[in-house]
């Protein structure tokens, strides 16, 4: 059985053609277009999961000089359903590659972003991160199918809408 086509949005400020293209499955398309928040998302379900991609030195760069406009992303991003930041490399990659930004501070802004707007993937590689980012989005087209299933089911079993 062949799987369905899905098509993911990727925000015009992302690389073209985007490197994350050639990790993704066959019959997952890559489609450009401008997006309020974040770098991804699943067309036709663009607010039901949308995924931040970062590298190592951007995603440093958030916590010290950019901030204050990456926590106003942050807060603009409670509107949609799901939201991730999937980080391009480690962990240890941002401990070691942190400049003047001490470890504490470091760990306090990932525990405090965590705590108040969505989960920080470290995914190791490129290869890793577009791995994630599909299947977290794909995974939003399971939950719905399911969600009209159980529905669909639901509304079949009562009593006011079966024929009597």
């Amino acid at each position: 059985m062949t799987p369905a086509p899905i098509t993911v949005l990727c925000d015009t400020r992302e690389p073209w053609p985007h490197p994350w293209q050639k990790w993704l499955p066959s019959h997952v398309t890559l489609e450009r277009m401008a997006l309020d928040t974040g770098d991804f998302a699943l067309a036709g379900l663009p607010d039901a999961a949308v995924v931040e991609r970062k590298t190592v030195s951007d995603f440093l760069g958030c916590l010290t000089s950019d901030r204050e406009r990456f926590e106003r992303e942050l807060a603009r991003s409670r509107h949609v359903g799901r939201f991730c930041i999937i980080v391009e490399g480690s962990l240890p990659d941002c401990i070691r590659n942190r400049g003047g930004l001490s470890e504490p501070s470091l760990f306090g802004t990932l525990a405090a972003w965590s705590r108040r707007y969505c989960p920080i993937i470290f995914a190791g590689t490129e290869r890793h991160a577009a791995e994630l980012a599909w299947r977290y989005l794909a995974g939003q087209v399971h939950e719905a199918h399911r969600v009209i299933k159980v529905t669909t089911n639901q509304l079949k079993e009562m009593p006011c809408l079966t024929n009597q």
